[in-house]
Order: structure tokens, then C-alpha cells, then sequence
């Protein structure tokens, strides 16, 4: 009887590893990806160091799989505002409340994390940052076609609120931009305010 290769397992989807992959995404969104280790981490999934090997071969090869889905989601997301939102403004608000949705917060910082350590240029990072932006710009330009708005600012004011927002524990709930209306009383000013700046962006560059 042979010896199941482990790079088939690798090398073929399969229901038990996209269960795992799923399963270590919303592991990671709760903790640090760069601190990310097999046996807490297969503990915590019900699985074992030596099934997570088998399957990905490496932890490194795990971790830019992580990355992966996570880029994979947001561009969803942005795909799909495109296509419901309507007009340019329309599509942006659906962006930013979906993105800052209590329950995402854990995507937003694996996110982050992911984008920050891909400046060390090495390992499972490798890449993530320019791909993240190549893979946002042609939805963006769509989007805002017409608008005469610049989609590489846009980008990039979103993502600076976005991260002020997390600064803080990631605010009170959905995007209203309305403070403290969920009754958080511990960040909800500082919610309030990145909230309100995103809609005066919004005014400023869109009308």
C-alpha cells in the first residue's frame, strides 16, 4: 500500500482543508498572524501541528493562504458594492459600512498586519501590499469613473480611517457616523469623529 504524498493533499482542494483554511482565518482575525503558532493554533481548530504540515506543507504556506482569503473577501466586497451601490457615493458608503461592521473588525487588522509586515519584502508577506492595491484600483477607477476623483487618494484616505478607527479598538458599530447610538461609551467620540471624517471626504470629493 503507498504512502499518501503530502503534495497531493497540498496540490487538491479538499472539504477537510478548506475547512481548516476557514477555520484558521477566523483564528488569526482574533490573534496576531506574525505571532501565528501550529499548536495553539491547531489546539484551538481541533486539528493537530502534523495535519496542518500535511495539508500546507509549511506554516509560512498556511499564513500566505490566510492572506490570501482575506485579500480575496475585501475585493469580493468591493465587487459587490460596485454592482449594488449605484452611483459613486453610493458605492463608497456601502464600502465603509461593511468595513467597519463590529464583526469585521478581526478581518480589518489581519489585514493591516498583513499589509505592514509585507514593507520587511520577505517570507509569506511577500507581495501582499502592492497586490492589495492592484487588486483595489480597477474596481475603484470603475467606481469612480466620471467623478474626476482621484481612486489612488481614495484608497488611501479610506485606509488611514479605517486604521484610526481600529487605533481605538475599532469603534462602535456600522458606519452611521452617528457616535455613541449603539452605547459604546468607550470609543464612541473617538468613532464618531473618523466616522464624520470619512463623510465629509465623501462631501468634499464626490458632492
Amino acid at each position: 500500500m503507498s504512502t499518501p504524498d503530502p503534495a497531493d493533499a497540498r496540490s487538491r482542494p479538499s472539504r477537510r482543508r478548506e475547512e481548516i483554511l476557514a477555520a484558521t482565518v477566523r483564528y488569526v482575525a482574533e490573534h496576531n498572524v506574525s505571532d501565528l503558532s501550529l499548536r495553539p493554533l491547531a489546539a484551538e481548530i481541533g486539528s493537530s501541528p502534523r495535519v496542518l504540515l500535511y495539508l500546507f506543507g509549511s506554516k509560512e504556506q498556511l499564513v500566505r493562504e490566510v492572506l490570501a482569503v482575506g485579500r480575496a473577501e475585501q475585493l469580493a466586497l468591493l465587487e459587490r458594492c460596485e454592482a449594488e451601490g449605484g452611483d459613486a457615493r453610493e458605492t463608497l458608503e456601502l464600502l465603509w459600512e461593511w468595513l467597519t461592521k463590529p464583526e469585521h473588525r478581526g478581518a480589518l487588522r489581519l489585514f493591516f498586519e498583513g499589509y505592514v509586515r509585507a514593507f520587511g519584502g520577505s517570507g509569506p508577506w511577500l507581495d501582499f501590499g502592492t497586490a492589495s492595491l492592484e487588486e483595489w484600483l480597477p474596481p475603484l477607477e470603475r467606481a469612480l469613473d466620471s467623478t474626476g476623483a482621484n481612486p489612488t487618494v481614495v484608497l488611501a484616505v479610506l485606509r488611514g480611517l479605517l486604521l484610526d478607527l481600529l487605533a481605538d479598538g475599532g469603534g462602535s458599530g456600522g458606519g452611521s457616523g452617528n457616535g455613541n447610538e449603539d452605547g459604546d461609551d468607550g470609543g464612541g467620540n473617538h468613532a464618531a469623529r473618523v466616522h464624520a471624517a470619512w463623510h465629509a471626504f465623501l462631501d468634499a470629493t464626490l458632492g
